[in-house]
């Protein structure tokens, strides 16, 4: 039987150690008890949110008006498949990295370089989390799902899914609907290692890596990634805060006579026929635009990584709002380029 609680600060769930109450709050650990959740909020009238490790999310000073839903299903199963890759069935509940760990241990491949994430394995399609050179779609399956308004559960299988840059069906008006329950991930033991990433060339040169195990990969993942970003139990963030962007080809090179020196790579093809390039917007941020290291009360931008932005102790949810604005407004005013916030803002809708 799941226990509610009422009017309990976010701010303790969240990387960002921002947030005001939530009107409700309970834990789950399996299907049946978010049922009894959502059973709750039904009869209540209340919305709900569900809520994994707080990585990505902003939440709002005046907190969450119905019940908050902290999922943690755990449960990592491995099962052989006859074409000798292994399906893995996890718990949306179960952290990410020490998702990851287990299945190096196992010997299988795919997810190293996806290491040293934050959150929770039920966020991993949602988000379509990715990192140097390597993105979830690519070894997600299938995964398990109950419908909000029903209680009913669908399986998802991959196409379903409708993965792109940072964003799924999840993240649709229809999709977040669905609570995500287990996710299951296709894995390989002759998955070949991937360290054609700038940063991992970079980590590499100079070292012998022709016999690199897939630890050794995590181990340069993690050393790169953490050389980048705040501390947490100092500082909060929610790691990077904005997606990067891809723009026109004619744009780059309108942008190249001014900036010679601004990145661009994955020249490829839109929907609508014309030639893109997509640009680390981390180079735009602290190289353009100046604000790598940018202090303005208790919020910030990480000195070592431009797109990182964070609270100092004493931030607020508007703070990080209003900085994360001011950046949006200067980076359009310098190029003329949009961007957009890759964290998820949990504000309260206005009348």
């Amino acid at each position: 039987m799941i226990q509610i609680q009422e009017n309990v600060p976010l701010s303790q769930y969240t990387t960002f150690k921002i947030g005001g109450k939530a009107r409700y709050f309970c834990v789950i650990g399996d299907a049946g008890e978010l049922r009894q959740a959502r059973a709750f909020a039904e009869k209540k009238n209340v919305p709900i949110f569900i809520l994994g490790g707080g990585s990505n999310i902003l939440v709002s000073d005046e907190g969450f008006p119905g019940l908050v839903i902290k999922n943690e299903i755990k449960g990592i199963f491995y099962e052989k498949q006859s074409d000798g890759k292994t399906l893995v069935t996890v718990g949306a509940g179960e952290d990410w990295d020490t998702f990851v760990a287990d299945t190096i241990s196992h010997s299988l491949g795919g997810l190293e370089n996806l290491s040293g994430i934050p959150g929770t394995v039920g966020a991993s399609p949602v988000q379509n989390i990715g990192a140097y050179g390597k993105e979830a779609r690519s070894t997600i399956h299938s995964l398990a799902a109950i419908d909000q308004a029903t209680g009913k559960e669908k399986v998802f299988h991959h196409d379903e899914c409708v993965f792109g840059y940072r964003h799924s069906f999840f993240k649709t008006p229809e999709g977040k609907k669905w609570i995500i329950t287990q996710v299951c991930f296709l894995l390989d033991s002759n998955e070949a290692i991937s360290i054609d990433y700038k940063d991992l060339i970079a980590y590499f040169s100079g070292k012998d890596t022709t016999k690199l195990s897939r630890q050794d990969v995590r181990d340069a993942v993690l050393a790169v990634r953490f050389a980048k970003l705040p501390e947490l139990k100092s500082l909060g963030t929610a790691g990077s805060f904005f997606k990067n962007v891809t723009i026109p080809k004619e744009q780059y090179e309108s942008l190249k006579i001014k900036w010679p020196d601004v990145p661009g790579f994955s020249f490829s093809t839109s929907d609508s026929g014309l030639s893109t390039i997509k640009i680390p917007l981390a180079w735009i941020l602290d190289n353009i635009c100046g604000f790598k290291g940018y202090r303005i009360g208790e919020v910030g931008v990480y000195k070592n990584q431009a797109l990182v932005l964070i609270n100092y102790g004493k931030g607020t949810a508007s703070d990080i709002a209003s900085l994360a604005e001011c950046i949006q407004k200067k980076v359009y005013e310098m190029t003329g380029i949009t961007i957009e916030p890759e964290v998820e803002y949990i504000f309260p809708k206005k009348p």
